[in-house]
């Protein structure tokens, strides 16, 4: 076996390195607070003004180093194999620790990132792989303990992982890893065997998906109750502990000053929550925030003559996208689905809705990921000649009603939806816009349960083979308009089987060009990253997948 032993960072380093950050309740602090698992998600009616004060006060109050943030909601779940969203995520990464991470490196702003190529240790100090890329023998570190002092062994990495496996939410991310077999050879090694070679094990394995959780605390309770108890309460080893958890209004995290590799430059993580996007600007202008979430880009200009702020803008994975129910007529007819993507005005949507903070989405795979197709002659343009053309030949030539769900709390998306609805009356399609909750627009979107959605993707790995698996195989877990095709699920199984990443790529290429054909999306834009930060933050490091890691932060 080729072996690589890496040797323990020091705490100051892995402070610096952690992959995680966030928090909700955690099962050690009996006085922390809980949000009801149906609220998770939800946001209500801002209230103009009020916001401000309220963060001002929490943070004179807080002492110590405070970290308070302004987001537009508060994700839907703390339990690690149900935190599907980038939300969740990074309050799961605060609380939980996985086996890797990842290295870092300065893009060309000079800004700290993450380096998806540098897999560096974490829970596990080292490892051993063979060189047929099917056996894993992963050493943990002696040191790691989880909040309430248990180590972290062997059989906790089992345990977790077979949690994983046997989630409806997370298990085809586990098949994705290609893992056959665990077994644990003493307390702080386990080995991995793959069934096939898996080029992106390890980035994998990095994901909060991938957090350990400490089985010890869920003794004597059935899986049903675990998965309830674990929605709003934490049982990991990472930097924070959860005092309370909102989805609704405010998460609030402690720093463990206990944390087996250090304790973190921060003491308090406060994130507000804020479904008004003006009162999220308001309160970054006036400095009552460190940071600030899901800004829209044409209110960019309001900030940037305050010299207090750091504004950034990142090259990211996110896209956005109209998901078509291909299950459901008209929209189950090719012809129709092709007709819609010549009636959007792309150009319009990424000039006037995101103030060029964007860039169109030619086929699914975005720009930033290997894989994407440069050459863009194939790819849809609006035409509404064409798009009436097709109508006509799919039986349509009068158009028809349809309904576009989108989710509240995002000023983009339902000015993109405007825009959509105007054009596609120009090719007879009476599109009428239902505004959701979050929680509600999750639940229909899961479900299938809708014509048309505006959806957005961030992928947690910057892979092809990730994307399409999640979002575009039949079995993916983001398939939510129930796209089906033989020859891209071939093509995924054989990019799947295969090491060489040329291949790989190549491969990906070719199904691009059928979904492109089968039209089961109208990719819209590929999205930019915005953070506005007060400059008094440090440390910021920015991840591929757009989720913020607390850890790493200082002040």
């Amino acid at each position: 076996m080729k072996k690589r032993f890496l040797a323990a960072l020091t705490a100051a380093v892995m402070a610096a390195s952690l992959a995680g950050c966030g928090a909700n309740a955690n099962a050690n602090n009996p006085n922390a607070t809980t949000a009801a698992t149906t609220a998770a998600g939800e946001s209500g009616t801002a209230q103009e003004g009020g916001e401000t004060q309220a963060a001002a006060d929490n943070t004179a109050n807080a002492g110590g180093k405070v970290l308070t943030l302004a987001y537009a909601e508060g994700g839907k779940t703390l339990n690690p194999t149900q935190g599907t969203d980038s939300t969740s995520a990074e309050f799961i990464n605060a609380a939980y620790d996985q086996l890797v991470t990842y290295g870092t490196k300065k893009n060309d702003q000079g800004y700290e990132m993450a380096d998806t190529s540098d897999i560096q240790p974490s829970l596990a100090k080292s490892w051993e792989a063979s060189d047929d890329g099917l056996t894993y023998v992963i050493h943990l570190d002696e040191n790691a303990k989880f909040a309430n002092g248990d180590p972290v062994t062997a059989d906790a990495v089992i345990y977790s992982f077979n949690r994983i496996k046997d989630s409806n939410y997370t298990g085809f991310l586990y098949s994705l890893a290609n893992i056959d077999t665990m077994e644990k050879t003493d307390d702080l090694t386990v080995t991995l065997k793959l069934s096939k070679p898996c080029t992106i094990f390890f980035n994998l394995l990095q994901m909060h998906i991938f957090s350990i959780v400490n089985p010890n605390q869920l003794e004597g309770m059935s899986e049903e109750e675990i998965d309830t108890f674990l929605t709003t309460t934490t049982v990991g080893s990472g930097a924070f502990d959860i005092e309370k958890w909102d989805a609704t209004t405010e998460v609030i995290l402690n720093a463990r000053p206990d944390y087996w590799k250090g304790k973190v430059d921060l003491d308090k993580v406060i994130v507000k929550i804020i479904p008004e996007p003006s009162n999220r600007v308001l309160l970054a202008d006036k400095g009552d925030v460190d940071i600030a979430r899901v800004i829209p880009p044409k209110d960019l200009s309001k900030l940037e003559g305050n010299t207090d702020l750091d504004i950034r803008v990142y090259e990211s994975v996110s896209i956005v996208y109209l998901s078509l129910n291909t299950q459901k007529a008209p929209l189950d007819n090719v012809k129709v689905r092709q007709a819609l993507n010549y009636a959007v005005p792309y150009d319009v949507i990424v000039n006037d809705v995101m103030s060029g903070k964007a860039k169109k989405l030619d086929y699914v795979i975005p720009s930033a990921m290997p894989g994407h197709i440069t050459d863009t002659t194939g790819a849809y343009t609006e035409d509404l000649d064409k798009a009436k053309a097709l109508l006509a030949e799919a039986g349509y030539a009068d158009g028809f009603d349809m309904k576009l769900v989108i989710s509240t709390g995002n000023q983009d998306y339902e000015d993109t939806a405007i825009l959509v609805q105007a054009e596609l009356a120009k090719i007879g399609v009476n599109l009428s816009i239902e505004k959701m909750e979050r929680a509600q627009y999750l639940e229909a979107t899961r479900s299938h349960n809708f014509d048309m959605a505006i959806s957005s993707y961030s992928s947690f790995v910057n892979d092809p083979g990730y994307f399409f698996g999640n979002c575009l195989y039949s079995q993916g877990e983001y398939n939510y308009g129930s796209y089906k095709s033989d020859e891209v699920d071939a093509i995924w199984d054989k990019a799947e089987s295969s090491n060489n990443l040329e291949e790989r790529y190549e491969l990906y290429t070719e199904a691009q060009k059928i979904v492109a054909e089968d039209a089961p999306w109208v990719p819209l834009y590929e999205k930019a990253n915005i953070y506005v930060l007060n400059k008094n933050v440090k440390s910021f490091m920015y991840y591929p997948d757009g989720a913020v890691r607390f850890a790493q932060i200082s002040k």
